[in-house]
């Protein structure tokens, strides 16, 4: 059973050890758009930028220069910075810091507005001897409880851990240079995406219809070993069908990036319709219902 010495650890490790953890990723990753010579951007930026007006400036590698930086951005190494001089570029304070402060004002009005909109009452105290049916995780993992609901294992620890790993492996699977720096850059671009956005919808809904109109293995054949449906249900379906489909993009466009866009794409567009059937089509006993007024009477 899981006692109160068991709810203090996790609740420590969701204040604590997460944030911290979180901390200091941010400062790694900050660390290393600073090392790397800033964040990515086109390959003809400067081809771009020449042709509009523009401030007339001379090269920074002349004996005249009209810009002067810091010196530690003259190195050796194959950084990005490396014989680049600032031209075409503005310090991020404060015109990054007021892009960010803008979105964050932003953010926060839409969470006002939804805060009066929709409610978010306490419920009465827990009673473990009468458990909440159904017992709903928070909304963001409310996808997560859906898969779950397919198979526990795949559902709560395969699945996330496939997808957090190749999330992980992208910067070292993707070394191409086309279209960086461009919204859905690559060879598909935004044709590519658009189809992603269709199957990565149309899947998910697909397959939880059938699902619910037919049932699973375990409807189907009652004695099926729960191994046959750990390793087969309507999770790593459509984690199978998402997989083919980015193998298909790769081999369709000779491009990795194009592979990891459509399945990045495919499981964002999986991801909405799962949270979504979770949060409002989910009755008692995880059961479907168009409504809660269709669920049954106590």
């Amino acid at each position: 059973m899981v006692g109160a010495e068991a709810l203090i650890r996790f609740y420590l490790l969701h204040v604590m050890i997460l944030p911290l953890a979180l901390a200091a990723l941010m400062g790694v990753h900050f660390w290393r758009i600073r090392k790397d010579g800033g964040m990515v951007r086109p390959a003809d930026a400067d081809d771009q930028l020449a042709s509009g007006p523009r401030e007339e400036a001379l090269p920074v590698f002349t004996e005249a220069p009209a810009k002067t930086y810091h010196l530690a951005a003259i190195v050796r190494g194959r950084t990005a910075n490396v014989g680049r001089g600032p031209e075409n570029t503005v310090p991020s304070m404060p015109h990054l810091f007021y892009a960010e402060l803008g979105v964050m004002m932003v953010t926060l009005l839409a969470c006002l507005a939804l805060s009066l909109i929709s409610d978010a009452p306490l419920k009465e105290l827990a009673n473990p001897s009468v458990p909440e049916n159904p017992a709903k995780a928070p909304w963001y993992f409310l996808g997560l409880q859906e898969m779950v609901a397919f198979s526990a294992f795949m559902g709560g620890i395969g699945i996330p851990s496939i997808v957090l790993i190749g999330l992980a492996l992208i910067p070292y699977l993707d070394r191409e240079t086309e279209g960086t720096g461009r919204w859905f850059g690559g060879p598909g671009g935004w044709p590519l995406v658009r189809l992603s956005i269709v199957l990565g919808l149309a899947a998910p809904i697909l397959i939880e219809t059938f699902v619910i109109r037919f049932g699973w293995l375990r409807e189907w054949f009652p004695s099926v070993p729960q191994l046959f449906i750990t390793a087969l249900n309507p999770g790593t379906l459509l984690t199978a069908v998402y997989a083919l489909y980015s193998l298909w993009c790769i081999r369709r466009y000779g491009s990795t990036r194009a592979g990891a866009l459509a399945l990045f794409t495919c499981f964002l567009c999986g991801f909405l319709v799962l949270t979504i059937v979770g949060t409002y089509f989910r009755g008692p006993n995880w059961v479907f219902y168009w409504s809660p007024s269709e669920w049954p009477k106590h």
